[in-house]
């Protein structure tokens, strides 16, 4: 809390430490004595006051708090010998945000920014009042006079990201984006950009404007470099390829990323998507939410010829064979949802493939059956069969668990998944073979008790 010449808003910190460190220690009683005595020595202190009152509302009284807060505001505006720092206004804007009052808050470092316009600190303060009043457009102002200021590249990608979030609200839109473009390109032009998250900012704006192009040229320039992570890169030059309608390009892309991140769902659907050219997963009207979503169930097949939609399914099960092969790790479960995936586009597509869902619907569930995420992860993949094969589906599972074995813990887990899966199909008094289903599942955690003990 100390300035550079040990003062706390013009006080001292050695009379200001007691305060804070009661304040922090939750003795609010304490601290409020200590305020109290403060206050009797510097009547006219904005942040005494606002100690003070920063205490009070910590104790639940309220309406002193704001009553005091209000009088070390007015003082602040009336009295040009008080001193007015970030420190005493950083407090008052803690206790009038508490207080529900952020426009007092704002209002107090609008004040200070007109009588000291230079002062980068105060606008600093400001700035962030302006956020959480969610008020773009004067963010975006006080942003670029910080920029103009200081020259500072963080100011400069405030003021572009306060664009961005006009433009998403509806405001402004091309022209706004044309001159947060302008900015950046002014500024790489004279110091260039040094932090990666600049470079991402900037290629945001261009992905924006579709100049997907122009974003690709930056990324393979001398401001990719500024991508430390290869797949990062990757990601987003895949991405960008697949906006463009180069969707081989694209799909070589997403394929040299899943070869270093093999369990990366989402890159994996991209990568199908590139490979069926199939633009749902970068639509700019699709909520990008959860993973299975109906945005996957209802994706595009049927513009393929056969012909085509074929080879490139071959090409992409010889794929993941070679992943699942090179993968050796019993927790990548990415290449084995994938297969079912594929399985899921051809049925989409119109193939009667029923049994090779199934197929793949059991090697998923001899692999992570046992897990908790199982039954959420294969939800997507069971509403392509019909009731009739689902039943088939539950039966293969519960013959499928085998009580003999030594791994107590996963038949507990496949027992648990048979449970929920029955509770997902919808048929849980159907069954005659769900007594035998509980009574293996009561075995097992039976034996597993026994072998703890």
């Amino acid at each position: 809390m100390a300035s550079k010449f040990g003062l706390a808003g013009g006080i001292p910190e050695r009379r200001v430490r007691p305060i804070w460190d009661a304040i922090d220690s939750r003795q609010f009683k304490n601290a409020l004595k200590h305020s109290t005595s403060l206050l009797s020595k510097y009547p006219n202190s904005p942040y005494a006051l606002a100690l003070k009152a920063l205490i009070l509302e910590k104790m639940g009284k309220s309406d002193e708090a704001l009553s005091i807060c209000l009088n070390a505001k007015e003082l602040l505006s009336e009295n040009d010998s008080v001193l007015m720092d970030d420190l005493t206004l950083s407090t008052l804007q803690i206790v009038f945000q508490r207080l529900d009052h952020l426009d007092l808050a704002t209002s107090c470092y609008e004040y200070a920014c007109g009588k000291f316009p230079n002062n980068l600190e105060l606008m600093m303060g400001l700035f962030n009042c302006y956020v959480r009043e969610y008020s773009f457009v004067k963010q975006q102002q006080t942003a670029i006079k910080m920029y103009k200021l200081v020259g500072e590249e963080r100011f400069l990608l405030w003021a572009v990201c306060s664009i961005q979030l006009q433009v998403l609200c509806g405001n402004g839109g091309e022209k706004l984006l044309v001159l947060a473009e302008g900015l950046l390109k002014k500024h790489v032009a004279s110091h260039s950009l040094h932090e990666p998250e600049a470079l991402i900012v900037y290629v945001s704006i261009l992905e924006q404007q579709a100049k997907y192009g122009d974003a690709l040229e930056i990324l393979s320039g001398k401001l990719g470099s500024l991508l430390m992570i290869e797949v990062d890169k990757l990601r987003i030059q895949g991405r960008l390829l697949a906006r463009s309608g180069d969707y081989a390009a694209g799909a070589s892309i997403y394929q040299k990323i899943l070869e270093l991140c093999p369990d990366d769902w989402e890159c994996f659907l991209h990568y199908l998507g590139c490979l069926l050219e199939d633009d749902s997963c970068w639509s700019s009207d699709v909520d990008s939410g959860p993973i299975f979503t109906q945005q996957f169930v209802n994706c595009k097949v049927a513009h393929l010829a056969e012909e085509v939609f074929d080879f490139r399914i071959t090409n992409a099960l010889s794929f993941l064979e070679k992943l699942k092969a090179d993968a050796n790790s019993k927790f990548i479960r990415c290449p084995y949802l994938a297969s079912l995936e594929i399985e899921r586009r051809k049925h989409l597509y119109g193939k009667e493939n029923h049994d090779e869902i199934m197929g793949a619907l059991m090697q998923y569930f001899h692999k992570f059956g046992h897990l908790a995420c199982f039954t959420s992860d294969v939800e997507m993949f069971l509403q392509v069969l019909t009731p009739d094969k689902k039943m088939d589906f539950l039966e293969k599972l519960i013959e499928s668990i085998n009580t003999k074995t030594t791994e107590l813990t996963k038949v507990l887990g496949q027992s648990t998944t048979i449970f929920k899966m029955r509770e997902l199909i919808g048929d849980v008094y159907k069954l005659p073979v769900f007594g035998v289903c509980l009574f293996c599942a009561h075995k097992c955690m039976f034996q597993f008790a026994c072998f703890l003990l």
